[in-house]
């Protein structure tokens, strides 16, 4: 396929890949300016193979470090992977299988007996990469009324002052990676991708804040001002979902986002921890809908949706 952005790395035409992303208000370009990043991206990828750059020892690493950062960049890796699942019909019991291996054989919420009955129709499941859903509004005043504990730095905290009297956010939207959404039942997944990054911390104005709590928050918090069917979404059936090479979760203490994931999914109390502001909540319930899923795991429910994987030894043969 030559309208294919990468053959290997994002292996579908831009045309099918704008269908993917969200929309955002009455803005007609969004779309477009994702796709300009993949597009330049694979661009840059061909032009390292065809015409490598000349230059000093140094000015030369630093071009094929760019040129070569789609080989690790969770954008296409997420991309690849998931696009690859939901677009064979029946989608349903690939997208199934995927959900089993990290969320367990049946949805972790009441009213929905099995993956087959959270994903239906299978028509209407929806995928949309680099979602930006807001903040909570009561972190943000949460935090306003702690900012001399959580920021640490004085020109920072000066300018969080500012920013709080000012009454603008304190913390911008937070940038999924991915969300597929049922709108028929309201059930949704929020997806994290990681490749070599660890989860970022101290996040904006607060050293306290860490990726997976700020993603976990707006898991619990509906979007009535967002566009559907992204309104749809029920934060009692939504999970989070991260997405990682399979050697960080077989040792998770080798990432700060292993030590937090465990603490997560067997601790409800480490969740009322970090997000305190959510009083009232059914932690214990959220903590099931945490989930880790591996990009060995895509390819063990399709093989080749990661084709840029080696075989595990195990699964040579």
């Amino acid at each position: 396929m030559s309208d294919v952005l990468d053959e290997t790395y994002l292996p579908f035409p831009a045309d099918q890949l704008r269908e993917h992303f969200a929309p955002v208000g009455t803005d007609k370009t969004s779309a477009d300016r994702h796709l300009d990043y993949y597009r330049k991206s694979a661009q840059a990828y061909r032009d390292w193979g065809t015409n490598q750059p000349a230059g000093s020892p140094a000015q030369q690493a630093q071009a094929k470090r760019r040129a070569l950062q789609m080989q690790k960049d969770e954008r296409f890796w997420i991309v690849t992977a998931l696009m690859s699942i939901f677009h064979p019909r029946p989608r349903l019991p690939l997208v199934a299988a995927l959900l089993r291996r990290c969320l367990g054989d049946v949805p972790p919420m009441d009213g929905l007996s099995s993956w087959e009955q959270a994903l239906a129709p299978e028509q209407d499941l929806r995928l949309f990469f680099e979602v930006s859903l807001p903040t909570p509004p009561e972190y943000r005043h949460e935090l306003a009324q702690h900012l001399n504990e959580r920021v640490l730095i004085r020109h920072v905290l000066q300018t969080a002052t500012k920013t709080a009297q000012g009454r603008h956010a304190l913390e911008g939207a937070t940038k999924v990676d991915a969300l597929l959404i049922a709108p028929e039942t309201g059930f949704a997944v929020l997806f994290e991708a990681k490749v070599l990054a660890d989860a970022s911390c101290g996040i904006g104005f607060d050293v306290l804040r860490n990726q997976l709590a700020r993603n976990i928050d707006v898991m619990l918090q509906p979007n009535p001002n967002l566009q559907k069917p992204l309104t749809r979404r029920l934060p009692e059936r939504t999970c989070f979902v991260l997405i990682t090479p399979e050697i960080f979760r077989d040792h998770p203490e080798s990432r700060l986002y292993g030590w937090l994931m465990r603490d997560y999914q067997h601790h409800p109390a480490a969740l009322r921890r970090d997000l305190p502001h959510r009083t009232g909540t059914d932690f214990a319930s959220v903590a099931t809908r945490l989930g880790w899923l591996s990009w060995e795991d895509c390819n063990r429910v399709l093989p080749g949706a990661c084709s840029w994987l080696p075989a595990r030894p195990a699964e040579t043969g």
